[in-house]
């Protein structure tokens, strides 16, 4: 099944919408509500991301994910300050992990993936970095020719769909276009590569996913895949559909924190993946959440005179951190005991 199609191209950063919105950009926005409010998910155009750059770093992650796990473990995440590098298969679990759900972590088996966490890339020299805040500082990426330029060149224009993703929030919510790229301190941008081996490859326990049902953390996310197929997203009718992306297109979805802010006005949707049968699966989601210090806390637009806001603010960072524990076996020593040597590769 299909889900609507947005054109972002009336949002993209050269546009003067802050003086000058178009009538498209304004339609646009009235779209983008009204979805958000129905679904939470939806394909996009003019995003501003070229096929040959997915394609690019597709090629560069099944070479990476083909090698032996010991080369891969070379970047182990768990040798990193700041929540970059590898993480094997079983070694996350997100079954459970719901923003408005206390059953994070108690489905214990790990997801039948394997990833690269990254970030954007942020030296010793860097104002974060010598703060010591969390979640900042450099990456760990395979040591492979080209593979850090096809990366490199993939997030930066990733963030160019996330950017005009959040414009066209913005407008649809009441605010000025840049409202969320003008929040104080750095937004975080945290670019996973995935790999789902296919399901005859896998070990898997009853009901273990490839990645288990969840919502995203921060604001928005912003996906790109292989073609495969396996995303399955639940409806508000709690019935799960199967998510079919058009070539040259992405996925964009709301995360958690989007919700807090606009108080349930937009909801992050639960959704899974499984891995698909007799063929391998690559998926490349950009994680958007705010500053690690930002407060996020109701928006004006999106409480009514009289109305109690539904959630209590809370800091970006700190939130994000949470969500980490619970759902990472290196951070998290009762899934690290329970998930060791559970899933393999057949």
């Amino acid at each position: 099944m299909g889900i609507p199609t947005i054109d972002l191209s009336p949002f993209a950063t050269g546009e003067p919408l802050a003086t000058s919105p178009s009538p498209e950009a304004t339609a646009t926005a009235a779209r983008i509500d009204k979805l958000c409010r129905e679904l939470g998910f939806l394909c996009v155009t003019g995003h501003g991301m070229r096929p040959s750059t997915k394609a690019n770093l597709l090629a560069q992650m099944r070479r990476f994910f083909a090698e032996p796990v010991e080369e891969k473990l070379k970047i182990s995440i768990a040798a990193s300050d700041c929540h970059r590098g590898y993480i094997a298969i079983g070694a996350e679990n997100l079954e459970g992990a719901l923003g408005d759900d206390e059953s994070m972590g108690s489905i214990m088996d790990g997801d039948l993936k394997e990833t690269i966490d990254s970030g954007g890339e942020q030296g010793p020299d860097h104002p974060e970095v010598l703060a010591g805040t969390p979640l900042h500082g450099p990456n760990q990426l395979p040591d492979l020719p080209g593979f850090r330029e096809a990366w490199a060149t993939y997030f930066d224009e990733a963030v160019e769909a996330a950017l005009r993703m959040q414009r066209g929030l913005a407008m649809a919510l009441g605010l000025t276009p840049d409202f969320f790229e003008a929040t104080d301190g750095e937004t975080m941008y945290h670019l996973r590569m995935i790999h789902y081996p296919s399901a005859d490859r896998v070990v898997a326990e009853p009901g273990q996913l490839g990645c288990g049902t969840h919502t995203d953390y921060g604001t928005i996310t912003v996906l790109g895949d292989d073609g495969v197929g396996g995303l399955q997203v639940r409806q508000r009718s709690g019935e799960w559909i199967d998510v079919e992306v058009p070539p040259e297109h992405l996925v964009i979805n709301l995360g958690d924190l989007m919700a807090i802010w606009t108080n349930d006005r937009y909801v992050s949707n639960p959704h899974r993946a499984v891995n698909p049968p007799h063929v391998d699966r690559y998926s490349i989601p950009l994680f958007v959440t705010p500053a690690f210090r930002q407060l996020i806390e109701v928006l004006p637009t999106c409480v009514a005179e009289g109305e109690t806001p539904r959630h209590e603010p809370m800091l970006a960072g700190p939130y994000l951190l949470s969500r980490f524990d619970g759902t990472h076996s290196y951070r998290n020593p009762d899934l690290e005991a329970h998930n060791e040597g559970l899933a393999t590769l057949g």
